[in-house]
């Protein structure tokens, strides 16, 4: 999204991203990697910033004692290897960037390589090639992955629900089911997004927004320029694509799908995006190499949360350069980035999952069974008491 030279080409890279992170792509054969993915490369790493100055020591006469660090690596220990499959200039790279920015993980004994992605669903055929060790993914595309053979976890969560349906500013719409008869756009009739409103708005009052609506498919570029030209009532769309619109009054939200969630009585912190690691990586390193790729995430995203100057350089690799834009950018990726990740969302995912096939069926959705042997919740457990 290059807002600074207008709305309409800029963010196809991150409309890409977000396409791949909630449809529920096809799960290959297990015998086979899906043919339309390329392999991912490793990308260059930024530079690791300087260290920080070292705090004032305690007062002598008032000792304190010291907090739990992380152990320095000898000379002689090596470092982990860490292959991190990312769409480079998307939401999905932040948390290693600022993990290599700013020598996060280094300080964990973690080396971290960026594996560049370009194409949607490439993670899933880059860890099945044994070319990268962690990327991101919607947990169903994680489940459907399982499924069909794939060996990796999720260990940590990424993001969660937001995603708007928006409509032109003179539009009447105020809630999903004002719809009803309308011409709606969406990218992918099997986006997870768009099977959670489906399910959602039929719990609420009936509305099957794509039975009781009339669905126009086409990429997000052309959704908004519909929209704009009026020929379009609504369309779902991805927070970051139509963000600038949005502040200057040009389209308007109708709702979106965590408020649609709740209206229905799901529960908005179920698991959405998920950062998934192959088990092989987990088994070679071990589960203290897992904590402390955990405990380095959520240092990296307490930064992103806290530290306004971290904010301007992520906003550029996903073009965002437009100066006005960046406080409400920040605050919408902050938001985001605020994830409930542990057991106790397995059962209300599990009632997500039934409400999606209840509705949508259960061929499009692909998997009826939310695995609990799919998520690693340990590793949180031991990252947050690596981290005291």
């Amino acid at each position: 999204m290059r807002i600074a030279s207008g709305f309409i080409r800029p963010m196809l890279l991150v409309a890409a991203l977000a396409l791949a992170a909630c449809a529920p792509a096809a799960a290959p054969a297990p015998t086979s990697a899906p043919p339309e993915a390329s392999k991912g490369k490793p990308a260059a790493a930024p530079p690791t910033a300087a260290p920080a100055a070292p705090a004032a020591a305690p007062a002598a006469t008032a000792p304190k004692p010291e907090p739990t660090a992380v152990p320095a690596k000898s000379a002689a220990e090596a470092m982990i290897s860490l292959r991190f499959a990312s769409i480079a200039n998307a939401s999905q790279a932040y948390i290693p960037v600022v993990m290599i920015e700013r020598g996060i993980g280094k300080k964990y004994g973690l080396d971290i390589q960026l594996v560049d992605l370009s194409t949607t669903t490439q993670q899933w055929t880059s860890m099945r090639g044994g070319e990268s060790d962690v990327s991101s993914g919607s947990f169903l595309d994680l489940l459907r992955q399982r499924q069909a053979g794939l060996k990796a976890k999720a260990f940590r969560g990424f993001y969660t629900f937001g995603n708007p349906i928006v409509s032109p500013t003179n539009k009447p719409y105020q809630k999903l089911s004002d719809l009803r008869g309308a011409k709606v756009g969406v990218p992918n009739a099997n986006l997870l997004d768009w099977m959670i409103l489906r399910a959602a708005g039929k719990l609420v009052d009936g509305f099957d927004v794509g039975k009781d609506a009339e669905v126009a498919e086409a990429a997000p570029q052309i959704l908004l320029q519909m929209i704009l030209k009026d020929q379009l009532d609504a369309s779902y769309q991805f927070s970051d694509f139509v963000l600038e619109p949005t502040v200057e009054g040009k389209i308007k939200e109708v709702t979106n799908v965590r408020k649609t969630m709740g209206e229905a009585g799901l529960d908005t912190g179920a698991f959405y995006l998920t950062y998934n690691m192959t088990e092989s990586w987990a088994e070679k390193n071990g589960p203290d190499a897992v904590a402390k790729l955990v405990a380095a995430m959520d240092e990296a995203v307490e930064i992103m949360d806290k530290d306004d100057s971290v904010w301007p350089m992520l906003a550029k690799r996903s073009g965002v350069e437009n100066p006005a834009l960046l406080p409400q950018f920040i605050a919408l990726q902050r938001d985001r980035f605020k994830i409930d990740y542990g057991r106790a969302k397995l059962e209300p995912t599990q009632r997500l999952l039934d409400e999606m096939v209840k509705t949508v069926g259960a061929e499009p959705v692909g998997v009826t069974k939310v695995d609990p042997d799919a998520f690693d919740f340990a590793a949180v457990e031991a990252a947050k008491r690596l981290r005291r």
